[in-house]
Formats: structure tokens, C-alpha cells, sequence
């Protein structure tokens, strides 16, 4: 596959790509999750996750680099022949495809119950996503600079508002520790590999960069601060509420803006704010994903460009977005689907397509070391 000058993005665009695609609704719910698996050990259990998550996050990276300028789409039908590999692009389309309605939908009932009460959820849905074909009609190039640009503008006033939150915490919520570790990880690291999905689209990114050795550096960096991102979080809503309440919370996170009280703040409604900034988080979530999905179908059905496909898909997420009646339902739906897709993608796939590679002398040998 031939790159144009326009089909490229640099390490720095893929770890922000990495980081804006992650964190995503996942990070108002994460603390619930882990915290009723793991009580005061949760935000350990979330740096395990972390350090698991990297080595998923090298064995990507020595995959893709047997493999310059290609992609998952690509090299997948070097290594188990056209008809296989298309049918595993399918599987990865579909999964893509339901992460996509699934963030859209989560999103859609957080707006809902903290902001826009009455709005038509199917005008919240629509919107987004007609927003999204734009930017992933722009192609890669335009992917990777409106993560790069939205990065700074989201957290930089996250952090802002977050910190007057401090004189909520109770240090003694957040204890005992380390207890029953290996029980509460085989409970918990299911749980987290979800709020982690989102790694596994370097398999596609990085066949974008001009080096893909280069992707070591920045991979492992976004996974860093996504792991402290998330045991700050945890932290955070579990010393504020306490871990018997946390697990209770459908959106501990949103909970822990609004219980900020700052006397004389001409601000009243910080969670508005926190909100409104993550939209635009959800936004490139989407946009990401969305382009993979579009790129991939392009593969399967052997045609030039992922265009044509953006606008047809809109109709596919919106229809599956609808489909849960309520948000327990969504919940369910995420509960059975995620827990077996994502680790299957996000760990099991690359080992299994690295060794292949490996086995079958596939690709550009010696081209492995950091």
C-alpha cells in the first residue's frame, strides 16, 4: 500500500489519537466498575491494567513493524490468506461498529440527565454523527490534527476544574489496601479491559506513520497517562463518596463535579461545563473509530476509497444506537458484548497474528527492536 503525503500522521498525532479515542464515556463510569470489584484497591487494580495494557501496546507495535506502511487490513491477508482475513475485518468491523453505537448511546443519557432534558435523543444522536462524517471524509491526515488540536483544549480545563474538588476527599476512604490482591485482580481486569478498548486501532493507525518503529515511544506514553488519568479519577470519586457509595453511582465521575462548592464561583454548574467539554472526547472517539470502520469496509470490498462508506454507516449506527429501550438495558447490552470482544481484540488477535507472522517468516524480519 502506497501512502500519499497526505495519508500520514506522526507518533505525537498517534499517541493523541490513542489517548482522545480511550478516554471516553468509559472515564464516568470507570470508578463505579472497578470500585465494586475491588473496593479501596481499585485504583491499584487500574495500574495493573495499565502495565498489562502496554505490553498489548508492544506486541501491536512489533506486529505493525513487520509490516511498514500496511495495516491490519492489509497484512492480515498476507498472513491467513483473502477469504479468512476478510472475515476476522468483518468481525473487527462489527465490534467497531457496536463500541460506536454503544458511546453514542452512554453519551446520549448522560446529556440527557445532566443537561439537555428535553431534547429528542435521536436529535442528540443524529447531530454527533452527521457532525463525524465531515472529519472522516477528510481522511487520516485530518484525524490526526483534530485529535492533536482538541487534546490540550479538553484537559487542560478538566484538570482546572477538578482540583477545587480536593477538599471533598476523606483519606480514610481509600483505605485498607492491598487486600486479597489476586482475587480482586481476576475481578477486576475484566472489568477495566473495556474502559482500555480502544488500544487495539493502532493495529490500523499506526500502518499510517512513516516508521513504525516509531510508534513504541508515543503508544506507551498515551497508555501512561490513560492508566494515571484513570487511578486519578478513582481515586478522586472513591475518597469523596467512599467505596461503599461509589458502586451505586451510574456516573461517580459526574457526581464528584457537582458536589464542588466554591462560595462566590460565578460559575453554578461545573458539571455543565465538564460536559460540554466532553463532547468533544466522545467526538473523536467516534471519528477515530469511525474511520477504521469506513477504511476497513473499503478493504473488504476491494475499492479505492473508505468515502462512499461514511454517509451508509450513519444509518447502520444510528439504527443500533436506538436499539436499547433504556439505560439499563445499554448497560446489559455493553456487559455482554464488551468484556469477550475487546480482550479478544486488544489481546489476543496481535499475539496471535505476531506469532503467525513470526512462524511463517511474514514481513520485515529483524525490524523488531525498540
Amino acid at each position: 500500500m502506497m501512502m500519499r503525503n497526505n495519508d500520514t500522521i506522526s507518533p505525537y498525532q498517534l499517541a493523541m489519537i490513542i489517548i482522545m479515542t480511550v478516554i471516553s464515556v468509559g472515564v464516568f463510569s470507570i470508578a463505579s466498575d472497578v470500585a465494586e470489584a475491588a473496593g479501596t484497591d481499585a485504583w491499584i487494580m487500574i495500574l495493573m491494567a495499565g502495565i498489562v495494557n502496554i505490553v498489548a501496546a508492544v506486541i501491536i507495535v512489533r506486529l505493525n513493524a513487520r509490516f511498514p506502511n500496511k495495516t491490519f487490513a492489509e497484512y492480515t491477508q498476507e498472513l491467513i490468506g483473502t477469504i479468512p482475513a476478510k472475515l476476522v475485518l468483518l468481525l473487527f468491523i462489527g465490534y467497531l461498529t457496536s463500541v460506536m453505537a454503544y458511546e453514542l448511546r452512554a453519551f446520549t443519557e448522560v446529556i440527557k440527565m445532566f443537561l439537555l432534558f428535553r431534547t429528542p435523543t435521536e436529535i442528540i444522536i443524529l447531530s454527533l454523527l452527521l457532525v463525524c462524517t465531515y472529519i472522516v471524509r477528510g481522511g487520516v491526515e485530518c484525524i490526526g490534527r483534530i485529535n492533536e488540536l482538541i487534546f490540550p483544549l479538553l484537559f487542560i480545563p478538566f484538570f482546572l476544574i477538578l482540583l477545587p474538588g480536593f477538599n471533598l476527599l476523606h483519606f480514610d476512604n481509600l483505605l485498607p489496601l492491598f487486600q486479597d490482591i489476586p482475587k480482586k485482580l481476576l475481578m477486576a481486569l475484566p472489568l477495566t479491559a473495556y474502559n482500555f478498548g480502544g488500544i487495539e486501532i493502532a493495529l490500523f493507525y499506526i500502518g499510517f506513520m512513516r516508521e513504525p518503529k516509531k510508534a513504541y515511544k508515543p503508544l506507551i506514553l498515551a497508555i501512561s497517562f490513560i492508566t494515571l488519568f484513570f487511578a486519578m479519577i478513582t481515586v478522586l470519586c472513591i475518597g469523596a463518596f467512599g467505596v461503599n457509595y461509589v458502586p451505586e453511582l451510574i456516573w461517580p465521575l459526574v457526581n464528584y463535579v457537582r458536589a464542588i462548592n466554591l462560595p462566590g464561583l460565578f460559575i453554578e454548574r461545573l458539571d455543565g461545563i465538564i460536559l460540554s467539554l466532553w463532547i468533544m472526547t466522545v467526538f473523536t472517539t467516534l471519528v477515530t473509530l469511525y474511520f477504521v470502520v469506513s477504511y476497513s469496509l473499503s478493504k473488504v470490498f476491494n475499492t479505492r476509497e473508505q468515502k462512499q462508506y461514511v454517509l451508509p454507516l450513519v444509518v447502520v449506527i444510528y439504527y443500533l444506537s436506538l436499539q436499547p429501550d433504556s439505560l439499563a438495558q445499554l448497560l446489559k447490552w455493553g456487559d455482554l458484548l464488551f468484556p469477550y470482544a475487546t480482550p479478544f481484540f486488544l489481546y489476543i488477535a496481535p499475539l496471535l497474528f505476531l506469532v503467525i507472522a513470526i512462524l511463517r517468516k511474514k514481513g520485515v524480519k529483524g525490524d523488531e527492536k525498540i
